[in-house]
């Protein structure tokens, strides 16, 4: 977990060099062969499940530079990356929750995956987002820079890494629900999945807060 927590926040705190983009996906990369590996421990689920989720990890590396090769004019190539990562992490939190809610007591493994959980699901939707972006051109505004390659499609996703940048930021305050209003979806879809954002970033710590609570509370009393 400590690797995986360190991973993650390089990768956030990377965010504020518009440059260092393929480095950023890198580390993206990492987190998500990591993330397979360590989400299979102390998981009471079949071989096959842990295959699968495995199997999912790499795809969803594999889809995610597709993506970031493929030229923008070809705008499909981010719903590989958008269902897979999606379904990654929704999964990879699921298993988090079983972890921790099967620990007797609160530990510094449980507490590291619980922040590395939280901040994933802020990376996902800023992919899912730039996906969106890339599938329907104009979901968020203002990014001028976005309309500007589009128009000369022959660039590729790693051409707009201040792009991409200022989507992960409006993916943090849509899961923290601050709500800036500097960036606003405009199209339906990136609509519902700001939405949807808004509502996972509170609903997880909702659930995760009220297990660690219970555990204090629980080990208190023994106590």
């Amino acid at each position: 977990m400590k690797l995986l927590l360190l991973l993650t926040m390089l990768l956030v705190g990377g965010l504020a060099f518009p440059s260092l983009i393929r480095y950023k996906f890198l580390m993206y990369s990492l987190i998500a062969l990591l993330l397979t590996q360590v989400m299979v421990r102390d998981v009471d689920t079949h071989a096959w499940a842990n295959f699968v989720y495995r199997l999912l990890g790499a795809v969803a590396v594999v889809a995610m530079w597709l993506w970031l090769l493929t030229p923008l004019d070809l705008m499909y190539s981010g719903v590989p990356l958008a269902l897979s990562w999606g379904v990654l992490v929704a999964w990879s939190i699921r298993r988090l929750i079983m972890q921790i809610s099967r620990e007797p007591v609160i530990n510094e493994a449980m507490l590291m995956g619980a922040v590395a959980g939280y901040l994933h699901l802020g990376l996902t939707a800023a992919l899912i987002m730039s996906a969106v972006e890339t599938i329907e051109p104009g979901s968020f505004a203002p990014l001028e820079l976005s309309a500007e390659y589009m128009i000369g499609g022959s660039v590729n996703v790693l051409a707009v890494g201040d792009v991409f940048t200022q989507i992960t930021y409006f993916a943090f305050v849509c899961l923290t629900t601050l709500g800036f209003g500097d960036i606003t979806p405009m199209l339906p879809m990136a609509r519902t999945i700001s939405v949807a954002t808004s509502i996972v970033g509170p609903l997880y710590l909702a659930i995760v807060l009220g297990i660690l609570i219970g555990r204090f509370v629980s080990s208190s009393s023994r106590d």
